[in-house]
């Protein structure tokens, strides 16, 4: 089958890259999206490991159409009953950039009905409609005069993971926080810090990638459980694979610290559901008093963007994290996600790396500093040294 996964803006290259690693093929990148082939089975595996996915769609028609009227006509075609039962609830998503249509959500009114028209015509029943909580989604995208109705496997969107019970203001969206941690270079085998780690959705998907746990561990129901041809013994085949338990021997720390001692208890509570306590920390503290556990790591902060600070305070707060990260993070990546040009600028340190994001709605950047240990100086001279001599010494 085809099988189209969607994403955030930017994310695609990562996206397409756990696909590979899944075994999907004929892998096509596109906007916002990614279109591959597979079977029932990498539809489930897809669902169940992908970090950077926001849902997993399977297309059952494609078309073009010349108006309104076409449109209808065509819709009303597709046999829905052959996917899910009258018994249970639906509902319609999607796009539509086309000028055919003056009001967008039109095609989606157009599809809703063809669905309960054809539930009617063919069992004297409709099915209900549910906008909160559906057992089954349509996903209508329209292109000009192209139209593809699609079956979303997921059902709820993918960030919904499972594990985040407490949350704050404004936490970052999980799939937002596995793609930071994949863009920063992370190995996986050295510390991790979050100095503004809020509700703990860095450090917590950073823990689950270290232990090789699916970020949908926790989370049991999916869109492709209401299908007329889910195959139980399948899905629960691909969840006996998943380890319930942590790795052994991990020799390194992911550590998230907040100010607020709630957004720490927060943390706790939802790492709990997860088997990743053999190196996840949580600490009330300040960033300014965090100290680099080794010599080598990364930190990946998202730390307040200036909504509710003024220029001067913003300004100086972000001086703060830049003198933070050049006198306790020597050996370690650091990176910022903000969307505040006047705090970045503010930071006072050269930024290594740029890389154009979005978390929500905001456009920001996502800079790499790199601190290294001692001066500046002192890193120069290391490497310049010639390799297997020492610098001669007066006697």
């Amino acid at each position: 089958m085809q099988i189209v996964a969607k994403t955030f803006f930017g994310f695609e290259d990562l996206l397409e890259e756990e696909l590979k690693a899944l075994g999907a093929k004929n892998i096509e990148k596109g906007n916002r999206m990614v279109k591959y082939e597979g079977n029932k089975e990498l539809l489930y595996r897809s669902n169940i490991w992908l970090r950077t996915a926001i849902s997993v769609l399977m297309p059952i028609e494609t078309f073009q159409f010349r108006d309104e009227d076409d449109l209808k006509k065509k819709l009303s075609y597709i046999k829905y009953s052959t996917y899910f039962s009258v018994t249970k609830s639906f509902a319609v998503k999607g796009a539509v950039n086309s000028k055919e249509f003056n009001h967008s959500q039109y095609p989606l009114l157009l599809l809703k009905d063809a669905i309960a028209d054809h539930f009617r015509d063919s069992f004297n029943k409709r099915p209900d409609v549910d906008k909160s909580k559906p057992n089954v989604v349509f996903d209508l995208h329209i292109q000009d005069n192209e139209c593809t109705v699609s079956l979303n496997s997921s059902g709820a969107p993918l960030f919904q993971r499972g594990y985040r019970k407490s949350v704050g203001e404004a936490p970052l969206n999980e799939i937002v926080a596995a793609a930071l941690i994949m863009r920063s270079g992370w190995d996986r085998n050295s510390d991790l810090i979050d100095p503004f780690c809020g509700s703990g959705t860095i450090p917590i998907e950073a823990a689950l990638m270290a232990n090789d746990l699916p970020p949908m561990i926790e989370r049991k129901n999916f869109g492709f459980k209401h299908w007329k041809d889910y195959d139980v013994n399948l899905f629960e085949a691909l969840q006996d694979e998943i380890p319930r338990k942590p790795k052994a021997g991990l020799k390194f720390k992911i550590i998230g610290s907040d100010t607020d001692t709630q957004m720490i208890l927060n943390s706790r509570e939802n790492s709990r559901m997860l088997p990743v306590d053999n190196i996840l920390k949580f600490e009330a503290k300040d960033f300014k008093d965090q100290e680099a556990p080794s010599d080598k790591g990364v930190l990946i902060c998202n730390p307040p963007y200036g909504e509710r600070l003024e220029i001067e305070a913003l300004e100086e707060f972000y001086g703060e994290i830049g003198t933070f990260f050049k006198h306790k993070m020597g050996g370690f990546d650091c990176w910022i996600i903000s969307s505040s040009t006047d705090g970045l600028k503010s930071v006072g340190l050269k930024p290594a790396k740029k890389i154009r994001v979005y978390n929500g709605d905001l456009e920001c950047d996502f800079r790499k500093y790199e601190i290294f240990p001692g001066s500046l100086k002192e890193h120069k001279t290391r490497i310049t040294e010639p390799r297997g001599r020492r610098p001669k010494t007066k006697k």
